[in-house]
Parts: C-alpha cells; sequence; structure tokens
C-alpha cells in the first residue's frame, strides 16, 4: 500500500475539499429552511411562488457539489469487488481506464456546463419566480465537474491505494488507528498519573 501520509503538495486540495464541503453544507441547510418554510406556507395557505423554483436550484446545486464531493478520495466510485477477481495485468488496465474515464467525464462536464452557462448569460434568460439570472444555476454543472476534476486528480496523485482497498479495509483500518490513538492517549494519561503520584511521595 502506497503511502497515505499528507504532504505540503496536498494544501489545494484539502483547500478544494474545505469550499466543497461549505457550499454542500450551505446547499443543504438552505434547502432544509425552504422546505420548511414551503411546508408552513401551505399549512397556512400561504401562496408562495418562490418556494418550487429556490427548492429547485438549491437542489440542483447539491446535487452537482455532491457528485464532486463523490469521487473525492474515490468514496464513490470505488468498486474493488470485480476488479480484485480479475488478474493483475488486467486489474492495472482497469485502474488506468478508471483515470482516462473519469478525466474525460468531467472535462466534458466542464466543457458543456460552462458553453450552457454563457448561453444562459447571453440570452439574458430569467427565473420566472425568484428573477434571477438562469446562469447562476447552470453554472452548478462546471462547478461540480471541477469538484470532480480535482477529487479525481487527489486520488491520482496522492491516494492511488484507495482504488485496490475495499470500503469495508478502510473502515477497519481506521477503526485500528482509532483504537490505537485511544491506547495511546490512555496511556499517556497513566504516565502522567503515575509521574504526579510519584513527586507528591
Amino acid at each position: 500500500m502506497e503511502n497515505k501520509n499528507t504532504g505540503g503538495g496536498q494544501v489545494f486540495f484539502k483547500i478544494a475539499e474545505k469550499i466543497e464541503l461549505a457550499l454542500g453544507g450551505l446547499c443543504l441547510a438552505t434547502l432544509f429552511v425552504v422546505v420548511l418554510i414551503g411546508i408552513v406556507s401551505r399549512l397556512l395557505n400561504i401562496q408562495a411562488a418562490w418556494y418550487e423554483e429556490t427548492t429547485r436550484v438549491f437542489f440542483l446545486w447539491m446535487m452537482w457539489i455532491g457528485v464532486g464531493a463523490g469521487f473525492n478520495h474515490s468514496e464513490s466510485s470505488r468498486v474493488t469487488v470485480l476488479v480484485k477477481a480479475l488478474p493483475e495485468g488486467v486489474r492495472k488496465v482497469c485502474n488506468v481506464l478508471y483515470y482516462v474515464i473519469c478525466f474525460a467525464m468531467f472535462a466534458i462536464i466542464i466543457g458543456y456546463g460552462f458553453r450552457s452557462a454563457l448561453q444562459q448569460a447571453r440570452m439574458g434568460e430569467m427565473g420566472s419566480a425568484l428573477r434571477i439570472p438562469m446562469w447562476l444555476v447552470g453554472i452548478a454543472v462546471p462547478v461540480g465537474g471541477i469538484f470532480g476534476f480535482i477529487g479525481t486528480l487527489n486520488t491520482l496523485l496522492f491516494e492511488r491505494w484507495r482504488l485496490k482497498t475495499t470500503a469495508e479495509e478502510l473502515e477497519l483500518e481506521e477503526i485500528a488507528a482509532q483504537t490505537k490513538k485511544q491506547i495511546a492517549e490512555e496511556e499517556a494519561k497513566e504516565k502522567a498519573g503515575r509521574a504526579a503520584g510519584g513527586k507528591r511521595r
């Protein structure tokens, strides 16, 4: 297994991941609030024309941010059960194909997404209820593609071992690491307690 330790070169990817998580969390929180407002509005028989459009806008943003986030650390795209059953040579080909297909797919998403958003901006498309420029909605597609591209690149440069490891093995490794950390903390506390007891004597 390759080295899993983080290096200085990963700062960019960590910043991108934080931005990705912040945007996704913001979209989810806003969507939750809007849905609650919509439910209360219907119960009180209050017309809220903006409710459905706002829900669609933030759901679309959340979906595309989620697509990008899913490819960070190969979390949603790592299927190793079938690959592990194949010969070693075929496995290497599968790993190469993974990167080629992912990069090509995200390049297409980014290219066509930006072109579509620019077309919306040129045509001056506006939302029917919110009256916001529709390119603000369409731009979610290439943004998600960029995050997916960055996430795949992160796997290629720093975390190629993830494609060779199952989710179960990763979970067991994380549990083992947490257990070791807890044991080390308990031992440190015991040593500190013994040292304090020795000083009192």
